[in-house]
């Protein structure tokens, strides 16, 4: 077998191998993490479906008779609204229904309630809850099951949380099933291109192989070793240079390239700790110079803010202002960013934060608010922490969505990339509302809008704004305004 034959077989067999197993792990790690986030929406559904259900009414629930009753038409119309809300293309729900422990026989589920209009798939209250090949052992506690079950209607991922009633008690439980085939068309696409990446490897690697076959040598295994390296990120090893011919041309050429994307590396390494990770990556994914220019957009717009900074400062030694400070950033940056939040500025010990910018977000409400409640978490872990050094910290989060230009804006030598208009404005402008209504978070009409489905919320009454002839109505979580 000639050289040329046999290195156009390595060539066939590494392109074949290592896509096939790139492929492989790809899929195993698609699928994995896609039934991960799927798991957690589920869980997710089935506890805001959980705190919706009054739990009073639901133990009141047994037989079928029970189903005329006005406590099991409310349950039923609350059931409809989770189902219907959650069919969307991101989280498709199959069905959703509460259970109730068998007065008879504790051990024993019933069905209390379930929202299904065809009478042929409805169960009614008072039949017995057949959980498939995996029995639910306890409802006193919400999980997702690891395991898929299969009945008649298909294969599915089922999770469930407890309702309690007004003494905290454990009155029934939601029982959410979401279809697994979700997750497998959305695997399809990406099966099918790894696919076409694995044929279109094969066939550019046979001209490759005819081609360089005839001048192989050794300084092609070098060369081949250095670039490794360098697209291993390891920029440090020089390839030896042996000649001044094609070869060594080229071998000259691949360690200028590996100082170069060093230096660039070293570059954008700095940057990211001056600008967020989205604008950096629009930066460096643009292939024209930067320019001052804005675009009108919707954003949703997060201001927070240390009550009571000042006094705070003049009571402590500057060094520990500045450690607290830049242990408060860390821990709520890291939260802006775990939810898709562009950090557009610091300003003193607050934060204003993007959403929707520069990429765009169809769930910016929702990730403005996971974010705000995430920071109220962080900051009871912060205080915490702090109290045995006698530091007792709270903040503030205003939230507004709505228009505002988001670009460039400053000079041509030296810009910010941030969003101006009313919006902006308005969103701190609530930030500092927190204060006067004593609340934790407080959000804007526009923004309640986009997340009254997803959260509850209790109405903090009107607020005016500078500019604005018409006051804004504002909420705050329901949570947060029991604990004012």
């Amino acid at each position: 077998m000639t050289y040329k034959t046999k290195l156009l077989l390595v060539f066939l067999g590494v392109a074949v191998v290592t896509n096939a197993i790139s492929l492989a792990v790809m899929d195993r790690l698609g699928v994995h993490y896609m039934y991960e986030g799927y798991r957690a929406k589920l869980l997710s559904i089935t506890d805001t479906a959980a705190t919706m259900l009054n739990g009073d009414l639901l133990k009141t629930i047994q037989t079928r008779d029970d189903e005329k009753a006005p406590a099991w038409l409310q349950l039923r119309d609350t059931l409809r609204r989770v189902r219907n809300a959650n069919r969307r293309p991101d989280t498709f729900m199959k069905r959703v229904f509460a259970v109730v422990k068998s007065k008879d026989d504790p051990r024993v589920l019933v069905v209390a309630v379930d929202p299904e209009e065809d009478p042929q798939l409805m169960a009614h209250a008072g039949e017995a809850y057949r959980p498939g090949a995996y029995a639910i052992a306890n409802i006193d506690s919400g999980t997702v099951e690891e395991n898929f079950i299969t009945d008649e209607f298909g294969t599915f991922l089922r999770s469930w949380s407890p309702v309690r009633d007004s003494s905290g008690n454990v009155a029934g439980a939601v029982i959410v099933e979401a279809p697994v085939g979700w997750v497998e068309s959305r695997m399809t696409p990406i099966r099918l291109s790894g696919l076409g990446s694995m044929a279109l490897a094969v066939l550019i690697a046979i001209p490759a192989a005819l081609i360089i076959s005839k001048k192989a040598s050794q300084p092609l295994v070098e060369l081949h070793t250095a670039v490794t390296r360098v697209g291993a990120g390891d920029f440090d090893t020089p390839m030896p240079v042996r000649g001044d011919d094609e070869f060594g041309q080229v071998a000259l050429a691949v360690n200028a390239m590996a100082v170069g994307l060093k230096e660039r590396d070293k570059v954008k390494s700095t940057f990211a700790h001056y600008v967020s990770h989205q604008v950096m990556d629009s930066i460096l994914k643009s292939g024209s110079a930067l320019q001052l220019t804005g675009d009108r957009r919707r954003i949703t717009v997060l201001f927070c803010d240390i009550r009571g900074f000042s006094t705070m400062s003049e009571k402590l030694p500057p060094e520990k202002v500045v450690r607290l400070l830049n242990d408060y950033f860390e821990s709520m940056v890291e939260v802006v960013f775990r939810n898709n939040g562009t950090l557009d500025k610091f300003i003193g010990d607050g934060m204003m934060v993007l959403f929707g910018a520069p990429e765009d977000d169809p769930y910016q409400e929702e990730h403005a608010m996971k974010t705000a409640i995430e920071m109220q978490e962080e900051l009871h872990r912060l205080a915490e922490k702090w109290a045995p050094e006698g530091v007792a910290i709270r903040s503030g989060v205003g939230i507004n969505s709505g228009p505002a230009v988001v670009g460039n804006i400053g000079s041509s030598r030296r810009m910010d990339y941030t969003a101006i208009g009313d919006t902006v404005n308005l969103a701190s402008r609530l930030e500092s509302a927190t204060k006067e209504l004593g609340v934790g978070i407080l959000v804007s009409e526009y923004t309640y809008i986009a997340l009254k489905g997803s959260f509850q919320f209790k109405e903090m009454g009107s607020i005016h704004v500078k500019g604005r002839t018409d006051p804004v109505l504002t909420y705050t979580l329901a949570e947060e305004a029991r604990a004012a």
